[in-house]
């Protein structure tokens, strides 16, 4: 999709209330317009219908051209008229370093991965700020001797209590303050969790809110590698006293498919 954009000298949307509806063509717009493309408006359809919400801000000012009437006269004549301005209009992107455009990329690529499949449906998905749950943090020995206790309760047969009175009342964390925390130079977090708990989704959820600039702003660039994707199969071992390197595993995971 950002390929696409990037490539052309004038992007052309044809504005329907399905296409505003997309999330997709949403994002493809916007990157257009983020790196100063030309955009040529077409709005076709319901003729009571008129663009709003972010397809209405992005094509502000600028001429539609009117393709509602589908009679082959009208439809001649409009698309004479959108050649001719394909034809006159000449690009003005803004030009980008190599990196900042495969920042944007990345960030496209986290803007998309925007909701989760649900288990007993995968047809249909929710969103991931819908399904994110906020974290509370647990010091590591407490959290041990915790488990001790709880696997000892188990042997016994005895009775478990609730959350709270196991683990104690914690202090619920905001993503963008979890690595205040960290008291070292090399800020690390770890976290820890059974499958299906949600680190993942924790993972995605951040990803996603670092793109659309909720937080970290500061931050350049951010990556997200999924443990299970760094396997031998994925990544046949090297000759000896050769490593991949964090360039190896970007490339590999975000620009070459298949």
């Amino acid at each position: 999709m950002a390929d696409g954009v990037e490539n052309a000298a004038v992007v052309c949307c044809f504005m329907t209330p399905d296409y505003e509806k997309s999330e997709n063509c949403k994002l493809e717009l916007q990157y257009a317009k983020k790196r100063g493309k030309r955009i040529i408006p077409c709005i076709l359809g319901d003729k009571a219908w008129k663009p709003s919400s972010w397809l209405g801000l992005i094509t502000a000012g600028e001429q539609y051209i009117n393709l509602r009437d589908e009679s082959v006269e009208n439809i001649c004549l409009k698309t004479k008229e959108l050649i001719g301005r394909i034809k006159e209009q000449s690009p003005t992107s803004q030009l980008l370093d190599e990196p900042s455009y495969l920042f944007e990329l990345i960030r496209l690529e986290y803007k998309r991965n925007s909701h989760i499949e649900r288990i007993m449906n995968p047809a249909k998905f929710v969103s991931i700020e819908q399904s994110y749950i906020n974290l509370a943090i647990v010091e590591m020995k407490e959290q041990q001797e915790t488990e001790k206790k709880l696997r000892d309760a188990h042997k016994n047969d005895a009775i478990m209590g609730t959350f709270e009175q196991i683990y104690g009342v914690k202090t619920v964390v905001d993503v963008k303050d979890i690595f205040n925390q960290c008291n070292d130079q090399t800020k690390n977090v770890l976290v820890l969790g059974r499958a299906g708990i949600g680190k993942s989704t924790f993972c995605q959820y951040i990803a996603y809110q670092w793109a659309t600039g909720a937080i970290w702003p500061r931050y350049d660039l951010l990556i997200l590698i999924p443990l299970r994707s760094l396997t031998e199969s994925h990544y046949p071992p090297l000759a000896p006293g050769a490593t991949y390197t964090l360039f190896d595993l970007v490339k590999k995971e975000y620009f070459i498919h298949g």
